[in-house]
C-alpha cells in the first residue's frame, strides 16, 4: 500500500469512529432525559427537542436505538 491510500483508510476510520461517538452521544443525552417507560412519541419529542436541527435520519437513528434499549433490558451477569 502506498502512502496515499494509508492515509485514506485512515481518514475513512477517524470518519467511522466520529460518527459512532456522536450517535453514541445523542442516544445517552436522549436516554438520560427520558424517564424509565416512556412511550416512544415521547421520545421522538425530547429528541426532537434536544436536537432540532439534527438530519431526520440521524434523528430516528438515534430514537431507535433509545426505543430498542428499553425494549431489550440489561442483562445481569451473576457470577459464581
Amino acid at each position: 500500500m502506498d502512502l496515499a491510500a494509508e492515509m485514506a483508510a485512515a481518514r475513512k476510520r477517524r470518519e467511522e469512529q466520529t460518527a459512532k461517538l456522536l450517535r453514541d452521544a445523542r442516544v445517552q443525552a436522549i436516554r438520560g432525559a427520558s424517564r424509565p417507560g416512556s412511550t416512544r412519541a415521547e421520545i421522538e419529542e425530547r429528541a426532537r427537542s434536544f436536537y432540532p436541527r439534527l438530519s431526520e435520519e440521524l434523528l430516528l437513528e438515534a430514537i431507535d436505538l433509545v426505543c430498542d434499549d428499553q425494549r431489550t433490558p440489561a442483562t445481569r451477569v451473576v457470577e459464581d
